[in-house]
């Protein structure tokens, strides 16, 4: 072989490695905004507020927090995409809470789970400063470490009364303990009722509203009756709330 031909053989191998290079994928990404709306039934939630529940009861809230964790959003071809890490929820920072980024794209759901994986669930608090997880020392824990985060807090007072009179007596609902990690699977966004997908067009906002229905998560449950638990108490009473949580939230729109 010449050096003509060994010349034009190298020109071409270079050629053929610029074009796969400009081919590549694309890796743009899109912020992922989440707001979590706290809603009892169909009006918003506001902490103070008293509102009627499915006994007829008077209810309001002091505390409605939780921990979202392992987000995951699926792709129109059904690919889930993690978004790493995990997020605390409260009425005053529940909106537009940037979760992280994700790869240009359309989606067609999201899921995420209430509380804090087992990995991490039992990592002293102050640890988390500088953690490997990079965030703020989470402000909702129980006493000790081996019990680890309470992954999603209700208080508020209930009418003891049962005549609809104002709330009046304390309720405190503090679920967690890895058993009650609860995974939230919404429903296909792309079909009935709300026929959209999620697009994520590179270096723009992808925001996804969600509804968390306080409500729902006290759905059959007497609250003058069995007012408190921590979820190492009351046991049966936390696994009842815990239960409820895959029902408390939904798409606002």
């Amino acid at each position: 072989m010449n050096h003509l031909s060994k010349l034009f053989i190298v020109i071409f191998v270079a050629a053929l490695w610029i074009a796969s290079g400009c081919k590549k994928l694309p890796t743009d990404t899109s912020l992922l905004v989440l707001n979590f709306n706290p809603y009892f039934g169909s009006d918003s939630l506001v902490l103070g507020k008293s509102y009627r529940n499915a006994a007829g009861d008077s209810i309001s809230f002091g505390r409605t927090s939780f921990y979202v964790s392992q987000i995951q959003l699926i792709t129109t071809d059904g690919i889930g995409v993690a978004v790493p890490g995990f997020i605390l929820v409260t009425p005053t920072t529940g909106q537009n809470i940037i979760a992280g980024s994700v790869p240009t794209g359309t989606y067609k759901s999201i899921s995420f789970s209430i509380g804090i994986q087992a990995d991490s669930n039992h990592i002293d608090p102050s640890n988390y400063a500088s953690g490997p997880l990079g965030v703020q020392t989470p402000a909702m824990h129980f006493s000790t470490d081996a019990n680890g985060y309470i992954f999603m807090a209700a208080e508020g007072l209930i009418d003891s009364t049962h005549n609809n009179q104002s709330p009046n007596k304390a309720f405190s609902y503090h679920i967690g303990t890895d058993s009650l990690y609860k995974t939230v699977n919404l429903p296909d966004h792309s079909g009935s009722p709300y026929n959209s997908v999620f697009n994520a067009t590179g270096t723009k906002v992808l925001t996804i509203n969600v509804i968390a229905d306080f409500g729902q998560l006290l759905q059959n449950i007497n609250v003058a009756q069995q007012p408190v638990t921590n979820s190492t108490d009351y046991v049966l009473l936390a696994d009842s709330l815990a239960a409820h949580i895959p029902a408390t939230f939904r798409y606002q729109n």
